[in-house]
């Protein structure tokens, strides 16, 4: 069978189809007829509603006035004719209450003395029940302690109700004309907008219940115009039947071809997920146990907390010759390129402190620096341009003597927090990196020299601890709230200040992810006999460590 294929327009489809739909099944009431009875009472109710309301309004603001105006010239008509009243002087008084006929609202006046008997009296007297108003207001002698008699005045409302009646005539006026003027528009516009629209549609159905893939053209944008773009999206569909099942079967292989491609994906990356969680349990076998440095501190207490499985911070204890090494170094990054970063800083250390004798704090960061430089071959101009590696560490070591009682400290980039009786401070690092090529080497690093004192501990941390954001004002947490959060729980042992610490920045953080690394230390070091008390200490000069700058923290 030939498929045909045709546009139906609004000028190919006008009248002629028309006659054609209504003869198929022409319908009792059109639409227009319907829209009509269904939109004519609401639009007379309004317009009467409308008309009635003003009409009453209107009315009543002008019997208002009306009321107003005859108090006035009552009141000024009485006290205009108290003195001639009182002297009897009818030449006087008359005259003056017969000017109130020249009040278009003006009806009937009468004039009583003291006794209420009939003085004078001009107009026509209102007869009973007709629509007056009437003002009566008694005479006071000039002055003003006996009455002389009583004013009355009668005003018509006839004019008003005149008005009122007018207003009811011009709305039923109205409602005939509106009615008449919907009846046409409503008539057009639905043959126009609606019932001719809906013939062509008709007939394009008819036509395509016979595989004749007739169109639509309602270039509108409104109900219909959606509707007969819904038709020709269908008619376009029925045609393209056989193609939608083959597109369909294609994309069945498809789908299927990406169900074994997830498979495969979610194997490698279990497959991935297993090594970087096997690493960890590698990189927490290279981290140190903190019990090697037990028999020399009171009590010792290790966070590390990666940021993701396997992290960038790296720490190191040791306890030979009767001192005691920790060593906590911040690697460029996180993840897998952080953890291998502490696989190199492992490796290079080792070789650090396989010597005979401790090396001193500064010494060992030198030499972490020169070795890391050549071991990342970043010692050298970068021979590839800006693809060449970039990467080193923030590192600080602190050594504790425990025939001294003294704690010698060096850093790069990270700083020692003490936390003692008298309070917190920090003893500062140099502001430089390790191993970098873009950056010098640190230079020499001083060594700051603190005797410990009773009561005090130390806490080095790496910036991944301080760099929570939250708060009220997204902010970091920043090392004066680190200081003040310390120093309020002094009294804790160390395990359990810093279960209250990472209590609190979880609180600070809310539901803000974590951005780095964070790996905290804190050691308080038993002091030898003649220190533990405090007395050897007492001619000691108190340590003035210097404060770790914060331009950035709150």
């Amino acid at each position: 069978m030939t498929e045909k294929r045709e546009t139906l327009s609004r000028a190919a489809m006008g009248g002629a189809a028309m006659g054609r739909v209504q003869a198929a099944g022409a319908p009792k009431r059109s639409l227009a007829a319907k829209l009509f009875r269904r939109t004519l009472p609401v639009v007379m109710l309004i317009v009467l509603l409308i008309q009635g309301s003003i009409a009453w309004i209107t009315w009543t603001d002008q019997r208002r006035a009306l009321e107003r105006r005859a108090g006035v010239l009552t009141d000024l008509t009485a006290a205009a004719i108290a003195t001639p009243l009182w002297y009897l002087d009818r030449t006087v008084f008359e005259p003056q209450v017969e000017a109130l006929v020249s009040d278009q609202g003006f009806r009937y006046a009468r004039v009583l003395d003291d006794n209420d008997e009939m003085l004078f009296e001009t107009g026509t007297p209102p007869e009973p029940g007709s629509g007056v108003i009437t003002v009566s207001r008694t005479i006071i002698e000039p002055q003003g302690h006996i009455k002389v008699g009583t004013l009355e005045v009668v005003f018509a409302t006839g004019e008003l109700n005149r008005i009122a009646i007018l207003q009811v005539a011009t709305a039923a006026f109205a409602v005939l004309l509106l009615t008449g003027a919907l009846s046409i528009t409503v008539q057009f516009a639905m043959r126009r907008l609606v019932v001719q629209p809906l013939g062509r549609m008709l007939r394009a159905m008819r036509q395509v219940e016979h595989k004749s893939w007739t169109t639509l053209d309602e270039p509108t944008d409104d109900e219909l115009g959606q509707a007969a773009a819904a038709f020709n999206r269908m008619v376009a569909g029925l045609r393209a039947g056989d193609d939608a099942r083959r597109l369909l079967e294609a994309l069945q292989d498809a789908q299927a071809a990406l169900v074994e491609k997830n498979v495969e994906l979610e194997t490698a990356n279990r497959q991935v997920m297993e090594s970087i969680r096997y690493a960890r349990r590698i990189q927490e076998g290279i981290l140190p146990d903190p019990a090697v440095l037990a028999p020399a501190m009171a009590d010792i207490a290790l966070l590390w907390e990666p940021l993701d499985v396997v992290g960038g911070d790296y720490c190191w204890m040791e306890r030979r010759d009767g001192k005691c090494l920790i060593l906590l170094a911040d690697c460029t990054g996180h993840g897998v390129p952080g953890a291998f970063m502490t696989l190199v800083v492992a490796s290079e250390l080792k070789a650090i402190l396989d010597v005979a004798s401790m090396p001193a704090p500064d010494l060992i960061l030198a030499e972490l620096d020169r070795r890391l430089r050549a071991r990342l071959r970043q010692d050298r101009p970068d021979p590839g341009g800006h693809d060449a590696s970039d990467d080193g560490v923030d590192a600080a070591v602190c050594l504790y003597d425990e025939a001294t009682g003294t704690v010698a400290f060096a850093g790069a980039g990270l700083s020692l927090t003490v936390v003692g009786p008298d309070g917190v401070s920090s003893i500062t690092g140099v502001r430089r990196s390790l191993g970098y090529r873009t950056l010098p080497p640190p230079g020499r690093i001083p060594v700051h020299l603190h005797q410990v004192r009773p009561g005090e501990s130390f806490h080095l941390w790496t910036d991944g601890v301080t760099d929570h954001v939250g708060g009220p004002s997204r902010r970091l947490f920043g090392r004066r709230r680190m200081a003040a959060l310390l120093a309020s729980h002094a009294d804790l042992p160390l395990a359990d200040r810093l279960r209250a610490l990472t209590a609190a920045l979880d609180d600070w953080r809310g539901a803000e992810a974590r951005r780095d690394d964070m790996t905290l230390v804190a050691f308080r070091p038993r002091l030898p006999g003649p220190l533990a008390d405090g007395s050897a200490t007492a001619g000691l000069p108190t340590p003035t460590p210097t404060p770790t700058p914060t331009p950035d923290e709150p």
